[in-house]
C-alpha cells in the first residue's frame, strides 16, 4: 500500500514555486532626486565688471526732397558807362546853398514897407506863406499873401501868389505876381468898395551867413475902386 507517495512531490513543488512568485512581484519605484538649479560659476577677482551694451542709435529721418533746380540766365553784358566832364554836376557854392536854404521848403515872413497912392503915403505891412521848390536853375515858390495899407482910405487885400527866384551864387533876384480880392474902406461913394486885387512886382536879396538883406517893390490895383498903389520896402531875414 502506497498512500503517502505523493507527499514529497507536493512539498518540493511548494518550495520551488514560492520564491519565484515572490521574485515575480515588481519592486516599488524609488523617487528620483529633483534637479538642482545650476549655480553660476564664480568670477575671478580681477575680472572686469560687465559693461552694458550701448543702445543702437536710431536712424536719421529721411532728408526732404531737394527742390528742382531752376536755371537762371546770366545778365546780359553791358558796355561800361564813361562819364564826361560835363555830365558831372558841379558842387554847390556856399552862396547858392544859402539861397536854396532860404527859398526852399516851407517859409513865412512879415514884410513892412511904405505905400504910395494918389499922392499920399502910408505904412504898409504884409504877411507871406509859401513853399519853395529848388529846380536847380530856378526856385519856384507858390504861396499866399495878405497885406494892409494904412492910408486914407485904408486898403486890405489877400491873394495867392507865385514867386520865381533866379539864383546867381548868393545874389537872388526874383519876380512875383498874384491875384485875389481887395477891399477899400470908406470908398462906397465910388460905387464899389470891394473888387479883384491884382499885384505884380519884384526885387532882389543878397544872402550871407546868418542874415540876408534885400528890397522889393510892387504895384497893386483893386478893380472897381480908385485904389492904385505902389509899395516899396526892405527885406531882412535872420537865422536861416
Amino acid at each position: 500500500m502506497r498512500p503517502l507517495s505523493f507527499v514529497p512531490s507536493l512539498v518540493a513543488a511548494l518550495v520551488f514555486t514560492t520564491p519565484l512568485a515572490a521574485r515575480a512581484q515588481p519592486e516599488p519605484a524609488q523617487p528620483e532626486p529633483a534637479d538642482e538649479p545650476a549655480q553660476p560659476e564664480p568670477l575671478p577677482a580681477d575680472a572686469p565688471p560687465d559693461v552694458p551694451a550701448e543702445p543702437t542709435p536710431e536712424p536719421p529721418p529721411p532728408a526732404p526732397p531737394s527742390p528742382p533746380e531752376i536755371a537762371i540766365a546770366p545778365p546780359p553784358e553791358t558796355a561800361p558807362v564813361t562819364l564826361r566832364p560835363e555830365d558831372i554836376p558841379e558842387p554847390m557854392s556856399e552862396g547858392r546853398m544859402l539861397v536854396s536854404l532860404y527859398n526852399s521848403g516851407f517859409q513865412w515872413g512879415i514884410a513892412p514897407g511904405v505905400v504910395f497912392s494918389r499922392g499920399k503915403a502910408g505904412f504898409a505891412v504884409g504877411l507871406r506863406f509859401g513853399y519853395g521848390f529848388d529846380l536847380d536853375s530856378v526856385i519856384v515858390v507858390p504861396g499866399v499873401r495878405f497885406a494892409g495899407y494904412f492910408i486914407d482910405p485904408n486898403v486890405y487885400l489877400g491873394m495867392p501868389t507865385f514867386k520865381i527866384v533866379l539864383p546867381i551864387d548868393r545874389f537872388a533876384p526874383f519876380i512875383e505876381g498874384g491875384a485875389g480880392a481887395g477891399h477899400v474902406a470908406g470908398d462906397a461913394a465910388a460905387g464899389s468898395a470891394t473888387g479883384a486885387a491884382l499885384m505884380g512886382g519884384g526885387g532882389f536879396m543878397i544872402h550871407f551867413r546868418p542874415i540876408a538883406i534885400g528890397v522889393e517893390a510892387s504895384y497893386q490895383v483893386i478893380t472897381g475902386t480908385r485904389f492904385r498903389g505902389f509899395g516899396v520896402g526892405p527885406i531882412l531875414a535872420l537865422g536861416f
